[in-house]
């Protein structure tokens, strides 16, 4: 594994957690909702089977709710670390240095091939380098 390859699992990974952490947020607040819903659905069913289906829709929402919870507990220090300014700036510059890092990555996968910076008509450098010395 490369390097840009674990830098961008890192920030994939907090982007999937922060969208998993406000989903699950919003799942337990529309299960807190519902409870209300289904509590009068229980106080004013007429009968004991309705009372029971009622029941069964109550008891499921719960297990539903207490997942989601435990979704928020379990991301909640991370995602509202990641929020705060100076963190959000960490990440910025880690999208930054996963650019930079990539652009290294591929000079060095690609074919290099050396460019003399000085060209010489047949003389050695050491002639050359004296011949500019004596005309200087």
């Amino acid at each position: 594994m490369t390097p840009s390859e674990t830098i961008q699992d890192f920030l994939d990974n907090i982007r999937q957690w922060q969208g998993e952490y406000d989903l699950a947020r919003e799942n337990v607040g529309r299960e807190d909702k519902r409870l209300q819903d289904m509590l009068h659905e229980l106080e004013f069913s007429p009968t004991a089977k309705e009372r029971n289906r009622a029941a069964a829709k109550l008891r499921e929402s719960r297990r539903v709710r207490r997942v989601n919870k435990d979704k928020v507990l379990l991301l909640e220090y991370i995602t509202q670390f990641f929020r705060e300014e100076q963190n959000r700036k960490v990440l910025n510059q880690l999208a930054q240095l996963l650019g930079r890092q990539r652009k290294q990555e591929a000079f060095l996968q690609s074919e290099r091939t050396y460019k003399p910076r000085v060209e010489e008509t047949g003389q050695t450098l050491g002639k050359a380098l004296k011949k500019a010395l004596e005309e200087a």
